[in-house]
C-alpha cells in the first residue's frame, strides 16, 4: 500500500513539474502574440491615418492639378500668361454652362494653338470656346472640331484678319451649327468638305455663307468629302462652261456670280434643269461632276435660297449655344459645377502649398546627394531600417502563426462537435415528420379536389336529370305514362283495400247519390252505343281532321308553279275484327253492369279482415268465437232492381250464383 502511494505521489509530482513550465511557455507565447497584435494595430492605424490624409489632400487637389497640367501643355507652346488666365476662366465657365469637363476644354486649346499661330489675349479662349461649343452642338468631339476651326481659319485667313479673328470665328461657328441643323450633317463631314474644296471658292470670291449652303445641300445626299469634290469640280469647269454656253457667270468686278443667279440664268436658257436634254447639255458644259452640283441644287431651289438667307443672317454663336443647351444633362451639369468648384479651390490652395512642396523636394534632393557623398552612413541607415522592418515582420509572423493555430484548433473542435453531435436523429425525425405532413396535406388537398370534381359531376348529372324530367313532363307522352302509372297504383290500392272501401262507402248517402248518377250516365252511354261507340266516334273524328289537314296542305302546294301532287289522303281500312271487338266490349260492359248490380244488392261474402288486434289479444277473440251459435242462421235477403232484368242479365246472375 505504501509503495502504491509513493508511486502516485511521484507521478503527480512529475506531472506538476512538466506541465507547469509548459503552461508558462504557452501563456508567454499567447501574451507575446497579443502584444504584437496590439502593436500592429497601432502601427496600422497610424499609417492609415497618414496615408488617408495624404490621399485626401491629393484627391482634393487632383482636379486643379490636372487643369494646371493641361494649361502647362499650352504654356509650352509659348502662350502668354494672360491668354492662359483667360483660357482657364473660359474653361470653368464652359464646364458649368454645358456640363463638360474643364480640363478637356483647356487641353483642346493645344491643337488650336498649334494650328493657328499668333492668337493673343482672349483670342485663344474664344477659338477654343467655339470649337468646344461646336463639338457639343454637332455631337462631335473637341479634337475634331479643333482641327476643323484651324482648317477653316487657314482657308479664310484673309477674311478673318480683316473682320477680326474673334468675330470671324464666332460667326463661322454659328454658321457651322446652323448648317448642321438645316442639312442634318455634322462637323466632321463639313470639315472634310471644306478641306476638299480648299481655296478655290475663296479665290472665286464666293461668300462663306454660300459655301455652307452649297456644301450642306450636297452633303444631304452624299459624304462630306464627295460633296467638296463635286463643288471643287464645279469651280474648275465653270470657265470652260461659260465659253461653251456663251454665257457670263462673273459680275462687273470679275467675281463669280452668286449660285442662285447662276441657276436662274441656266433655267432661263434650258428651262427645267432636271430634264434629260438639259442634263446632257450641262454635262457637256460643266463636266459630269460639275453638272451634278447644278442638278442637285436645281431640285429644290427654294430650300437652297432659304438656307442661304438664314446662313447670311448669322452674326455669332447664338444658334450653336441654343443647340448645345438643348442637350445639357442637369446631372452632368451639377457634377461639372462641383468639379469646377474643386478646381477653383485647388488653384487657390496650390500657390500656398507650392513653397512647402518645393521645400520637401529640396530636402529629398539633399538626402539623395548625401547618400552619394556618405555611402557607409547610408549603408548603416539602411541596415537599421531593414532590422526594424525585419523585427516587425517577425512579430507579425508570430501573431499570424498563433492566430492560425487558434483557428485550426477551433476548426478541429467544430469538426469534433459535428461528428459527435446527437442532434442528427432529431433533424432526421423533423425532416421525416415534415415530409409526412406535406404528404398528408397533399393527399388531403387531392381528396378535397376529387370530392369537388365528383360533386360537380353529380350536380351536372342532377341538372341533366331535372332537364330530362322537365322534358318528360312537358311531353304529352310522358304525362300519359305518368297518368297510367298513377292509375295502376290507384287500381292496385283499390283492389287491395276494396272491402274496406266498400264497407266504408257503399252505405253512405253520398255513395248512393253517386251510384244513381253513374247509373244515369251509364244509361246515357248505353243510348250512345257504349264506350266502344264513343271511342270509335272519337277516332273517326281525329282521322277526319288529320286527313283534311293533309289534303289541304297538298292543295296549297299544288298552287306553286311546277308542283302537281295528285295523291290524296284516303279512308283508313277497317281493322279486322273491329265490329266483333265492339260487340264483345258491349257484352262485357253489360256483364260488368250486372255484376255491379248484384254486388250492390248482396253484401260481400268474404270475411272481413280485422283492422287491428282486438282488446285482450287474439286468444280472447278465439274464446269469444267458440261461444257463438254453431247453427245455420239465414238473414232476410231482398233484391231491389231499378229495372226489369233482361234474359242475359238473369243468366249471368244465375251463373255467378251457382258457381260454374
Amino acid at each position: 500500500m505504501a509503495d502504491r502511494s509513493a508511486r502516485l505521489a511521484f507521478i503527480l509530482s512529475l506531472t506538476d513539474k512538466v506541465t507547469a513550465p509548459l503552461g508558462k511557455v504557452k501563456t508567454s507565447f499567447s501574451d507575446l502574440a497579443e502584444q504584437g497584435q496590439n502593436n500592429i494595430k497601432t502601427m496600422g492605424l497610424g499609417l492609415a491615418g497618414m496615408v488617408g490624409a495624404g490621399v485626401a489632400i491629393s484627391q482634393s487637389l487632383e482636379p486643379a492639378l490636372e487643369m494646371n497640367r493641361a494649361l502647362g501643355e499650352v504654356r509650352s507652346l509659348g502662350v502668354a500668361e494672360d491668354a492662359l488666365t483667360a483660357l482657364n476662366q473660359k474653361a470653368l465657365e464652359f464646364s458649368v454652362a454645358y456640363g463638360e469637363n474643364a480640363r478637356d476644354f483647356a487641353a483642346s486649346a493645344y491643337a488650336i494653338e498649334g494650328a493657328i499661330k499668333g492668337l493673343t489675349g482672349s483670342q485663344l479662349a474664344t477659338f477654343t470656346n467655339t470649337s468646344n461649343l461646336l463639338a457639343k452642338a454637332t455631337k462631335s468631339d473637341a479634337e475634331t472640331m479643333g482641327a476643323y476651326v484651324g482648317t477653316m481659319y487657314n482657308l479664310f485667313k484673309t477674311q478673318a484678319d480683316a473682320m477680326g479673328k474673334s468675330e470671324w470665328v464666332e460667326k463661322m461657328g454659328g454658321q457651322t451649327a446652323l448648317a448642321a441643323q438645316l442639312f442634318r450633317t455634322d462637323g466632321a463631314q463639313l470639315k472634310d468638305a471644306f478641306k476638299e474644296v480648299g481655296q478655290i471658292a475663296n479665290t472665286a470670291g464666293v461668300d462663306l455663307a454660300e459655301q455652307f449652303a452649297v456644301i450642306g445641300s450636297l452633303s444631304s445626299t452624299m459624304e462630306g468629302g464627295d460633296a467638296g469634290g463635286l463643288y471643287k469640280s464645279f469651280f474648275e469647269n465653270i470657265g470652260a462652261a461659260s465659253e461653251k454656253l456663251g454665257m457670263k457667270f462673273n459680275d462687273q468686278n470679275g467675281q463669280l456670280m452668286p449660285m442662285a443667279d447662276i441657276l436662274a440664268k441656266l433655267e432661263g436658257k434650258f428651262g427645267d434643269l432636271n430634264s434629260a436634254a438639259a442634263g446632257t447639255k450641262l454635262t457637256e458644259a460643266f463636266g459630269g461632276e460639275g453638272a451634278r452640283v447644278i442638278t442637285a441644287l436645281a431640285k429644290d431651289t427654294d430650300r437652297f435660297k432659304n438656307s442661304l438667307d438664314k446662313l447670311g443672317k448669322v452674326r455669332g454663336l447664338e444658334d450653336a449655344a441654343n443647340m448645345a443647351k438643348a442637350m445639357v444633362d442637369p446631372w452632368q451639369q451639377f457634377a461639372a459645377a462641383v468639379e469646377a468648384l474643386r478646381i477653383a479651390f485647388g488653384q487657390a490652395l496650390i500657390p500656398i502649398l507650392a513653397p512647402l512642396m518645393d521645400r520637401l523636394s529640396g530636402i529629398a534632393g539633399t538626402l539623395t546627394r548625401w547618400t552619394q557623398l556618405f555611402p557607409n552612413i547610408t549603408r548603416v541607415i539602411g541596415i537599421v531600417v531593414l532590422t526594424i522592418l525585419g523585427l516587425t515582420a517577425a512579430m507579425a509572423a508570430l501573431t499570424f502563426v498563433v492566430g492560425l493555430s487558434k483557428m485550426v484548433w477551433l476548426a478541429l473542435i467544430v469538426v469534433w462537435k459535428v461528428l459527435t453531435w446527437t442532434g442528427y436523429r432529431s433533424i432526421a425525425m423533423f425532416i421525416f415528420h415534415t415530409a409526412m405532413s406535406i404528404a398528408f396535406v397533399t393527399g388531403l388537398i387531392l381528396m378535397v379536389t376529387w370530392m369537388g370534381l365528383v360533386k360537380g359531376a353529380m350536380l351536372l348529372w342532377q341538372g341533366a336529370i331535372w332537364l330530362v324530367n322537365a322534358a318528360m313532363y312537358a311531353n304529352p307522352i310522358g304525362l300519359i305514362i305518368a297518368g297510367i302509372v298513377a292509375l295502376v297504383a290507384i287500381v292496385g290500392a283499390a283492389i287491395y283495400y276494396w272491402d274496406d272501401l266498400a264497407s266504408a262507402l257503399m252505405n253512405t248517402v253520398a255513395f248512393k247519390w253517386v251510384s244513381d248518377q253513374l247509373s244515369a250516365l251509364s244509361d246515357w252511354f248505353g243510348s250512345m252505343g257504349g264506350w266502344s261507340g264513343m271511342a270509335k266516334a272519337a277516332w273517326d273524328g281525329i282521322v277526319r281532321v288529320f286527313s283534311q289537314a293533309i289534303n289541304g296542305l297538298i292543295e296549297m302546294m299544288n298552287k306553286i308553279p311546277g308542283v302537281n301532287i295528285e295523291t290524296r289522303f284516303g279512308d283508313l281500312p277497317q281493322v279486322p275484327g273491329a265490329e266483333a271487338a265492339v260487340m264483345a266490349a258491349d257484352t262485357a260492359s253489360a256483364a260488368q253492369k250486372a255484376q255491379q248490380t248484384i254486388n250492390a244488392a248482396i253484401p260481400s261474402l268474404s270475411p272481413s279482415r280485422p283492422s287491428a288486434v282486438p282488446p285482450g289479444g287474439l286468444l280472447t277473440s278465439i274464446q269469444n268465437t267458440s261461444n257463438q251459435n254453431k247453427g245455420t242462421h239465414v238473414e232476410k235477403v231482398e233484391i231491389h232492381t231499378a229495372k226489369t232484368m233482361s234474359p242475359l242479365e238473369m243468366e249471368n246472375m244465375m251463373a255467378m250464383a251457382v258457381g260454374g
